[in-house]
């Protein structure tokens, strides 16, 4: 039976909630799967309406957020289509990427539960830059100007230096895929005022980089 959990919320006010997601959490109930934990449940039970703005992966920790009025669902929808709503992620990839690039590589899907680069897919860019960079891996800062279903996890497996613990894309050699969604900003629907909001570093994420080498600024923690 799927019981309550406590919500790690980063900024709640009348309009919107953050919830610094946990890894191996689904964000949507899923088929054939009526009693797994999935957090818009844990979100509504804490606080009704509560209107799923976005997706995570499941191996994917980090920020996210939900409206609590439909009356804004509009005005959010409007600064996602605008690219108004910036999102930042950290990732511990394998192998050593020393310079920054950006992927601009279109994306389809490839079977049931996978995605790849191919002709013909839907346009997707990525933007990386290298924080730290070693021979047994690097700490990359990633924007999205697109968002296509694993779209992190795939343009990084296309160049060569797959999330580390990415099964699914790379080679499973960490608990979950190291990805994290680190930062969000935005402008609040109701103040107009600049909003962001940050999520720390889960402890598997800084034990997986310190393994690999990589030193992490206290500036990310």
């Amino acid at each position: 039976m799927t019981t309550a959990a406590t919500l790690d919320i980063l900024f709640e006010d009348d309009a919107l909630i953050f919830i610094d997601k946990p890894a191996g959490v689904v964000v949507q109930q899923r088929m054939h799967h009526p009693d797994e934990r999935y957090l818009h449940a844990d979100v509504a039970r804490h606080t009704s309406p509560a209107y799923l703005m976005q997706r995570l992966d499941r191996g994917t920790s980090g920020v996210m957020f939900f409206s609590k009025r439909g009356d804004l669902n509009a005005r959010l929808t409007r600064q996602f289509e605008r690219k108004r709503i910036r999102k930042r992620y950290l990732a511990v990839c394998e192998g050593c990427l020393a310079e920054s690039q950006t992927v601009d590589a279109p994306i389809a899907r490839a079977g049931a539960i996978t995605f790849a680069v191919r002709e013909g897919g839907k346009r997707a860019i990525t933007h990386v830059h290298p924080l730290h960079a070693t021979p047994r891996g690097s700490l990359l800062e990633i924007a999205l100007e697109t968002g296509r279903t694993h779209q992190i996890r795939v343009h990084l497996s296309a160049i060569g230096h797959p999330v580390a613990g990415d099964w699914l894309y790379g080679v499973r050699n960490a608990g979950r895929p190291m990805l994290h969604a680190a930062e969000i900003e935005m402008t609040h629907p109701l103040t107009n005022e600049p909003l962001r909001v940050t999520a720390p570093l889960p402890a598997d994420f800084l034990e997986e980089a310190n393994r690999r080498g990589i030193v992490i600024g206290g500036g990310l923690t």
